[in-house]
């Protein structure tokens, strides 16, 4: 008969603790830990963590109000907003509003340099002015149908005899 040669095998105790071997595996490590003395310290370790964190965990699912907390998730799915309150969020959030207010400027730029800005109505320069003892000359052109406009004014003075 063979004498069979067993080394610690970390995984399979593992799954040995977990329950998770086959009857063959279990028997096999139930021999083993037979002979290994740090095999079964490492099986006792992980079985006092194991008990631990069982403890805390019902002691956390205790502490837990389940029906409290499935009320409020199913009053959370169950009670959509308005769609036009979500329509404003929407309309206003940043993600949308930065690359609106960027096109908005970008338009008015070009907008403004094809169409530039007449000039108001009314003369846009004096051509000529001439001003005498009795009278003034102006003369002014209009911008948009560039009509010329002879402006004259006759001043009374002393001695000619017109009165004002």
């Amino acid at each position: 008969m063979a004498v069979e040669k067993e080394f610690c095998n970390a995984e399979l105790l593992n799954r040995y603790i977990d329950r998770e071997t086959t009857p063959e595996e279990t028997q096999r490590v139930d021999r083993h830990l037979q002979r290994c003395a740090s095999c079964r310290q490492q099986l006792q370790q992980q079985g006092e963590l194991a008990q631990r964190l069982r403890r805390e965990v019902s002691a956390a699912r205790q502490a837990v109000d389940f029906e409290r907390l499935e009320m409020r998730i199913v009053s959370a799915a169950g009670s959509p907003r308005a769609p036009l309150v979500h329509l404003l969020e929407m309309l206003f959030s940043w993600k949308l509003m930065v690359p609106v207010a960027a096109t908005v400027a970008l338009a008015l730029f070009f907008f403004t340099s094809l169409f530039p800005p007449t000039a108001p109505p009314g003369p846009s320069a004096i051509i000529n002015s001439f001003t005498g003892r009795v009278s003034s000359v102006m003369i002014l052109e209009t911008p948009q149908s560039h009509h010329t406009v002879i402006w004259y004014s006759e001043e009374a003075t002393e001695g000619n005899g017109t009165e004002s």
